[in-house]
């Protein structure tokens, strides 16, 4: 006899259960189905152990600049075992946490692995192949990403490493080469350079960080130099040898063939939708470029069936996914919200950080905007000074018309949580007018993009001219 429940939600990261938790909130029962550990990768696997790890070099290198805070210190280290304990305690609170608070909204968990069987029922096997049948009014697909791989000769090879692995190392390799200078790739190249890894960075494009404004993306090539990162743009990957005594990469730049070699190597290619046996195709899910298509309001093609988060492509990042989770959640059961995807943060836990939103100068240029830029050094910022983080920039792109804020780009300190400001001006339609007549605290990080929207009329105060 089938188990029957008015919400079913495949999948328990952070589209799963925000949808889980959104479908409940408005009444309805709700049952969550997830094959590994709630919390999916962001929690277990990926945004929240790269973060853990990169506050410890962080910390690590504050210690080893406190002599410009007048503070010394005869002796520092960076203890691997006891990092990733720490990190592995800090993941499991976080599970206990989220557990709390999906048994607070009484939803129901089945650990195993869901096959849609039709647009209500789905099959569950669990660990041990016991099978069982659910049937639900309707269903929300959340089954989130595994990592990409390359098709190159020798990238099947099981040594080669991929973001997840490099977060759980014991050790610091004495040199990597990471394929992919994403946002994963940059992340990873980050950490282990901080830590005195020697690090080799190789990406296809001409910079990296791609989809991001040129400018910043720059800065942050510099950032990379000075940490010793070996960064090769414009450089496509041939072949990778997995030798016994030397691990080599063999790449093409600009038409002139370079052999590096490394103690480890790593891809880092980004995330493409997991969908493996879901059962796409016998319910007529239509799936394409390897993810399941949806609508504005994350339905399917399948009446009913709606899908969220990296399982429907687009932007893979835990914030969209949320965001996506609650508007299937709340469309499945009769809502018709929609999200704005022109005010999608894109964030990069880099040092310094990289913060963006909105259109990229070339990107409004492309797009026959008359553009207009305002852009603030942090070394002018007296809050950057005082934090001994005077990298980086705020660049405004506004469309000189009508000055309203098309796209806002931070490299620097702090730029992860200064990213909000520019993401409501965007999604309220703000002009640069207005975020020149509102007051912004002083000394702080957050002047830098006031003082943005103020040099985009030639009206910077802190800028010589």
């Amino acid at each position: 006899m089938e188990e029957k429940t008015t919400i079913a939600v495949v999948g328990g990261g952070p589209a799963g259960y925000t949808a889980a938790i959104r479908a409940s909130q408005l009444g309805a029962r709700v049952i969550l189905i997830e094959n590994r550990e709630l919390g999916g990768a962001c929690l277990n696997r990926a945004c929240v152990p790269a973060k853990f790890l990169l506050r410890s070099v962080e910390i690590y290198q504050l210690i080893k600049d406190s002599a410009r805070y007048g503070i010394g210190v005869a002796e520092i280290g960076i203890d691997m075992a006891d990092v990733q304990s720490r990190k592995n305690k800090l993941v499991s609170e976080l599970i206990t946490g989220l557990t709390g608070v999906i048994e607070a909204n009484d939803i129901e968990v089945i650990n195993g692995r869901a096959r849609l069987l039709s647009k209500e029922s789905i099959e569950i096997t669990d660990k041990k192949g016991n099978r069982r049948n659910l049937s639900a009014n309707k269903i929300i697909l959340a089954t989130g990403s595994q990592a990409s791989t390359l098709s190159v000769l020798g990238a099947d090879s099981p040594e080669i490493m991929f973001a997840g692995d490099i977060l759980n190392l014991g050790y610091i390799p004495g040199s990597m080469i990471i394929i992919g200078g994403g946002m994963v790739g940059v992340e990873m190249t980050t950490i282990l350079a901080k830590m005195g890894c020697r690090v080799s960075l190789i990406e296809m494009m001409q910079h990296i960080l791609p989809d991001e404004d040129a400018e910043i993306t720059a800065i942050l090539e510099d950032a990379l130099k000075r940490d010793g990162v070996r960064v090769y743009t414009g450089a496509v990957v041939k072949r990778i040898d997995m030798g016994d005594e030397a691990k080599q990469v063999f790449v093409t730049i600009r038409n002139i063939e370079k052999t590096l070699e490394a103690e480890s190597i790593a891809i880092a290619a980004g995330y493409e939708p997991y969908l493996d046996r879901l059962g796409l195709d016998e319910c007529g899910v239509a799936a394409g470029d390897g993810c399941v298509k949806v609508d504005e309001y994350m339905e399917t093609s399948v009446s009913g069936i709606y899908a969220a988060g990296d399982a429907a492509g687009g932007l893979m990042l835990a914030y969209v996914a949320m965001a996506e989770g609650r508007i299937a959640a709340e469309n499945a059961l009769g809502g018709h919200s929609t999200i704005d995807y022109r005010a999608v943060p894109r964030c990069t836990f880099t040092l310094p950080e990289v913060a963006c939103v909105g259109l990229t100068e070339n990107e409004a240029k492309t797009q026959d905007y008359e553009v207009k830029c305002g852009r603030f050094p942090f070394a002018a910022n007296s809050a950057a000074s005082i934090l001994g983080e005077r990298r980086g920039m705020v660049k405004i792109v506004a469309d000189n018309k009508d000055d309203r804020v098309l796209g806002v780009h931070i490299i620097g300190a702090g730029a992860v949580n200064l990213i909000s400001e520019a993401t409501l001006a965007i999604k309220l339609g703000a002009t640069i007018d207005d975020i020149k007549k509102t007051m912004h605290v002083h000394p702080a990080l957050l002047e830098a993009i006031w003082e943005a929207a103020l040099d985009a009329g030639g009206e910077a105060i802190h800028l010589k001219r």
